[in-house]
This record gives structure tokens, C-alpha cells and sequence, in this order.
């Protein structure tokens, strides 16, 4: 009997046991499933620092049907080297003889505002713009280098070409010998687009006792030659042509006797003679070779001027301190032995004007084209009429200017105040036909 109840309790022991673990185990979950949940808390999301951020990756998508933007171009192709990036044009400029020309005058014929001067070793720099120019270069007395096509980082070399000569005689109307004379070069025009300035005008003086000269170191080009000896006027060459490196066919110049000009200078609101007044040939009439003695007038205003043109027009030119000089056009003796001109001068006033003459009022220069008008004077009867700088004079009433020298061009412009001339000029290829009454020009 006892062991049958202990054995009994043995069992409630263990039943109890097993029930008290169980109940420990399921009342969590109970607890769990009862009781409300919370929402979760996400943890805060740490962005890593720009720096550290890696590039994105492409994604490796299986290739499917879709609206892109179209892939950029590729690059373009590296450029030319321009003239700005290939820095200056560097050359030397040659003699016929291969030796360097310092300071010769180089320019771009299709880029006129790039130019350059050569240094003592004939070396030229010109701008970066000037790579690709087609260049020629200039120095009297040779000829202008021919057109070259210089580049940047290239043999830039420019050879002028040689000069030439004229020579000649000078005689009389009888054929003899005139020893002593003075030589000039009325007009030259150059082969080239060189600009030889100081070649017009360039006198000396000559003693040969047979009237012989020569002009050494000329530049290839036209010219035309002017002498002159006491008592007798200017005259000039026919137009002789120098080509490089050789002598032109010699020349002959037949100097006339001159004729005698007289006349008598006063004051133009008084009338008193003017003393001391200076007579002589004006530039136009001498051109550069004028061995003509001036005259001065006496107490009586008198003057005699000894060698002047004894036939054609001429003019004279009349100054005194105190008074505007004066230029007195349309002069001819005709072919006499004499003539008279009296001057009336008038005295310096505050306007500024220093000259006057009685003309068109336009200023003439020779140029490829032909007489050119370089220049018209306010006010005048050229710029009244509409003449213009640029125009070039084909006829002068109705005679052809390309037929005359540029002294007798102005010489036929010139003349008495009120009388007319008619004058045909060439403007772009449109002909014109002014005519003008001369006036008093003042300037």
C-alpha cells in the first residue's frame, strides 16, 4: 500500500513538472500574439561623402527596343594651323648678287596694312596674319622683288632685280654740245607696286664737254628726263622705258634758246611797286631741272626773267615775305624773243592762306592709270563741279592726256580767271565730260 502511493506521487511530481515547463513555454507567444506590435524602426541612412561616391555603373540589361538620345559626335578633327598659332613670318631680303638688303620695304600685295622693314642683315619679320600672303619687296635703285607666297616656319627669301641705266646727250638747237646743264627725272613709273620715293625730282648737276651723261642704279620702269642750262628753259625726254639689268638705247635732248620775260610787280590794293619781289619758273615749268636765274624787282617793281619757254604755256611764280605768293599761269611768247606780265600781289591777311592761282583748283599726279586727281581744293571749280581724288583725265578740251606730260596736263588746266576748259575724266570705267570756268584759287 505504501509503495502504491509512492509511486503515485512520483507520477502527480512528474505530471506537474511537465505541465509547469509547457505553460513557461507557450506564455511568451501568447504574450506576443496578444499584445499590439510597434512599426519597425528603420536605422538612418548614412550618405557617404561626394568625394567617395562611385560612378555609376551601366546596367547590364538584355538589349530590348527603346527611344535613345543619339550618341554626341565624335570630336572634330584637329584644325589647320592658323596664322595666329603659327607665329611670325620670317624671311631675308636678296640683292641680284645674293647678298642681303638692308632696309628694303617688304609688303603683302593681297593684305596692304602687313608690312615690314629689313634689318641690317636684310632679315624681315612680318605679323602671324601674313602666313600664306603672296610678298614682294622694294629698295631703289633695284627693282621690286618678284610675288613670292611666304608662309610661317618657311625659307622666306625675296630677291630684287637689278637696276638699270640711261645714257644720253644734251645739245643745242644746232646740234652742238651743251657742257654744262642741270639733269633731273621729271616722272618715273615703276614695274611693280614699289613706291621708289625720291626718284622724281632727283637733279645734278653735269659738265662733259661733249654733252654726255648716264644715270647709274635705275630702277626697271618709264622714265622721263628733264635739262636745263643758263638762258635756256627746261626741256624734256621723250619717255624712255629701263629694264633690269641693262642700259636703255641712248638718248638726245635738244635744249632751244629761251626768250626774255618782263613785266612789272605792285601791290594789288595800292598799286606801289613791290620791291625785292622773287621771279622765277614754278615747279611745274622747271620739273625738277631749272637752271633758270630768278629775278628780283628793282624800286620801280620792274623785273626781267632771262630763259623762259620761247613757245607753249608756262608759269612763274612770284613771292615776297609780306605777301601771298602768286602763280601766274596760261604765259606763251609764241615764239618771240620777249614778253610782258604784270603782277598784282596781294598782302598776307589772318585767314591762313599763303597761295593763289587761278585755275581748276585740283592737284594732278601721274600713276599707272595716267594723270590722276590726287587732290581737289575746297571751294574750287574742280570740287564744285564734282570732280574727285581718283579720277583719272583722259581728255583736256578734247585733246588726249594719255598724249601729254604731267607738267603740260597742269599747265592746260591753268589759266585766266573766268576763261573755261573742259576736261574728260575716267571714274570706274564711267567717262565724264566737266566743263569748269577757271577761277582764283586760294589755299
Amino acid at each position: 500500500m505504501a509503495e502504491s502511493w509512492t509511486a503515485g506521487a512520483q507520477r502527480r511530481a512528474w505530471l506537474s513538472a511537465a505541465l509547469l515547463s509547457a505553460a513557461l513555454l507557450i506564455a511568451p507567444f501568447l504574450v506576443w500574439l496578444l499584445l499590439p506590435r510597434p512599426a519597425p524602426v528603420m536605422p538612418a541612412r548614412r550618405e557617404p561623402a561626394p568625394a567617395l561616391i562611385a560612378p555609376a555603373q551601366p546596367e547590364r540589361a538584355a538589349p530590348r527596343e527603346v527611344e535613345v538620345e543619339p550618341p554626341p559626335p565624335p570630336p572634330p578633327p584637329p584644325r589647320e594651323t592658323t596664322a595666329a598659332s603659327a607665329g611670325p613670318v620670317r624671311g631675308v631680303v636678296l640683292d641680284p648678287e645674293g647678298r642681303p638688303v638692308a632696309g628694303a620695304t617688304i609688303r603683302c600685295s593681297d593684305e596692304p596694312g602687313l608690312s615690314a622693314n629689313a634689318d641690317a642683315e636684310g632679315r624681315f619679320e612680318l605679323p602671324p596674319e601674313a602666313d600664306g600672303c603672296t610678298a614682294t619687296a622694294a629698295h631703289p635703285p633695284f627693282g621690286d622683288a618678284q610675288p613670292t607666297r611666304v608662309a610661317a616656319g618657311g625659307e622666306n627669301v625675296l630677291h630684287l632685280i637689278g637696276a638699270g641705266s640711261i645714257t644720253g646727250e644734251v645739245v643745242d638747237q644746232s646740234g652742238r654740245p651743251v657742257e654744262a646743264y642741270l639733269l633731273a627725272i621729271e616722272s618715273f613709273l615703276p614695274v611693280g607696286s614699289g613706291a621708289h620715293a625720291g626718284v622724281n625730282g632727283r637733279a645734278r648737276k653735269v659738265s662733259d664737254p661733249g654733252g654726255a651723261f648716264q644715270l647709274d642704279d635705275l630702277a626697271p620702269g618709264r622714265y622721263v628726263l628733264t635739262v636745263s642750262a643758263a638762258g635756256r628753259p627746261p626741256a624734256r625726254s621723250a619717255p624712255i622705258d629701263v629694264e633690269a639689268g641693262r642700259a636703255a638705247r641712248p638718248v638726245r635732248i635738244v635744249l632751244p634758246q629761251g626768250a626774255t620775260l618782263r613785266g612789272r610787280v605792285v601791290d594789288a590794293e595800292s598799286r606801289a611797286p613791290v620791291v625785292e619781289a622773287q621771279v622765277e619758273l614754278d615747279s611745274a615749268t622747271s620739273s625738277g631741272a631749272n637752271a633758270i636765274s630768278l629775278a628780283l624787282t628793282d624800286a620801280n617793281g620792274d623785273y626781267e626773267l632771262q630763259g623762259v619757254p620761247a613757245s607753249g604755256p608756262f608759269s612763274v611764280r612770284v613771292r615776297h615775305e609780306q605777301y601771298m605768293t602768286k602763280i601766274v599761269p596760261g604765259l606763251d611768247a609764241r615764239g618771240a624773243g620777249s614778253m610782258r606780265a604784270d603782277v598784282e600781289i596781294r598782302l598776307l591777311g589772318d585767314g591762313g592762306s599763303r597761295e593763289e592761282l587761278s585755275g581748276i583748283g585740283a592737284m594732278l599726279s601721274l600713276s599707272p592709270s595716267g594723270v590722276t586727281i590726287a587732290g581737289v581744293i575746297e571751294g574750287g571749280p574742280a570740287a564744285l563741279a564734282g570732280l574727285a581724288q581718283g579720277d583719272v583725265i583722259v581728255r583736256i578740251d578734247g585733246e588726249p592726256a594719255a598724249d601729254l606730260p604731267l607738267a603740260d596736263c597742269i599747265q592746260r588746266l591753268r589759266g585766266p580767271a573766268g576763261t573755261r576748259v573742259t576736261v574728260g575724266v575716267d571714274r570706274g570705267g564711267q567717262l565724264l565730260d566737266v566743263t569748269m570756268r577757271r577761277d582764283v584759287v586760294v589755299h
